[in-house]
């Protein structure tokens, strides 16, 4: 083998080592991006997840509030009709 074949060969090794180790070096730091990515990820889903059980515990105490009024509103109601039947009652007696 010649020796100015053997200086290219020997170049073209070069090339490639240096074409391996930019390209580990790119995979490594894609690597690291993507393992940044998957923990914000799952970071976000905890949190979504916390979110969503304190929106339904809100949720149920809104309800369960709701109720409480509703059967309050009823029985005022309740209340309210009884005092006009008294008071039309009053009245009519106060009429004869």
């Amino acid at each position: 083998m010649s020796e100015e074949r053997f200086n290219r060969l020997e170049k073209h090794m070069e090339q490639l080592i240096q074409m391996v180790a930019d390209n580990n070096k790119i995979t490594k730091e894609l690597s690291t991006r993507m393992d940044g990515l998957e923990n914000e990820f799952t970071d976000e889903k905890r949190l979504n997840q916390q979110r969503d059980a304190t929106s339904q515990q809100r949720h149920k105490e809104l309800l369960k509030e709701m109720r409480s009024q509703n059967v309050d509103i009823d029985y005022l109601r309740d209340q309210v009709s009884k005092h006009d039947m008294d008071i039309h009652n009053i009245k009519a007696k106060l009429a004869l």
